[in-house]
């Protein structure tokens, strides 16, 4: 499956961070109008899955101590919309860093 990934920076704790990306995410997937969603936390990582306009989707989002990493697959089907999935990611994660 085709990946989409962004790498952003920060100089947030870890709990701060880790709660700026639980809104991010949240953001994310209403941007994507995420039906039929699934999200599994863990200390340092968010996992999703959805269905996004009739495309089941799944990512992560990856806490490191200095940046966040945001990947999200793509079925072969929709990878036209590669470019648009990367732009609402590098528009819509960094400001949940700064």
């Amino acid at each position: 499956m085709p990946k989409v990934t962004g790498i952003y920076e920060h100089s947030l704790d870890n709990v701060e961070v880790r709660s700026k990306m639980k809104l991010a995410l949240e953001d994310l997937l209403k941007a994507f109008e995420m039906k039929d969603i699934a999200v599994i936390e863990d200390d340092d990582k968010f996992q999703f899955s959805g269905n996004s306009r009739g495309v089941d989707t799944k990512g992560t989002i990856d806490i490191n101590e200095t940046d966040v990493q945001v990947s999200i697959e793509l079925p072969f089907s929709a990878i036209a919309f590669k470019g648009r999935v990367q732009k609402a990611i590098d528009t819509r994660v960094p400001p949940f860093l700064g």
